[in-house]
């Protein structure tokens, strides 16, 4: 009688874990890094304080605004950055309209002397509404070969057509496969 209730206990708690399984896209990666902005205490001329998603700023471009407030991180000082696969970038988008000039930027430089562009890698920014805040989360895959403790990475939004649009609560996620 108690091996067949552990047999019952045994199967539903195996069924249970097995119908409740994440189906999150980084359960087989480890989070190495991350870092997160909402730009409340941020002082730079690309923050703007009319509209935000949370609190009262929100990074800003415009016809005067080309490149978007982003961090620039000296490789060597990201944790663990000799195993960095990929790196996820999720933030909230204000935009009135499509422009399709509007690009996500993953650069890593080498700015020592030879001040050369090791990796670029520009992905648009398509909310899938307007008029409101969107969530974007875009993924960008690296080659370890190019992630050198030597050289800087960039992450920023690149407003090439020079339109008036909004963005907050960006957050930066560096993963291992």
């Amino acid at each position: 009688m108690r091996f067949n209730l552990l047999l019952v206990l045994g199967s539903i708690l195996v069924l249970s874990s097995c119908k409740n399984k994440k189906t999150d896209t980084h359960e087989n990666s480890t989070l190495l890094y991350h870092e997160y902005h909402d730009f409340e205490s941020v002082a730079d001329s690309r923050i703007d304080s009319t509209k935000a998603f949370s609190g009262r700023k929100s990074g800003s471009l415009s016809d005067k605004i080309e490149y978007g407030y982003g961090p620039i991180k000296e490789i060597k000082h990201i944790p663990s950055y000799e195993s960095i696969d990929h790196i996820e970038v999720s933030f909230k988008c204000f935009m009135d309209k499509k422009y399709p000039d509007a690009t996500f930027v993953l650069a890593i430089d080498d700015d020592s002397i030879s001040k050369k562009n090791i990796f670029w890698d520009g992905r648009p920014i398509v909310p899938a509404k307007f008029n409101a805040w969107e969530t974007i989360t875009i993924s960008y895959k690296v080659n370890k070969k190019d992630i050198r403790p030597e050289c800087f990475l960039k992450l920023y939004i690149w407003n090439k057509g020079k339109n008036a649009f909004l963005f907050d609560d960006i957050s930066y996620s560096f993963y291992k496969d």
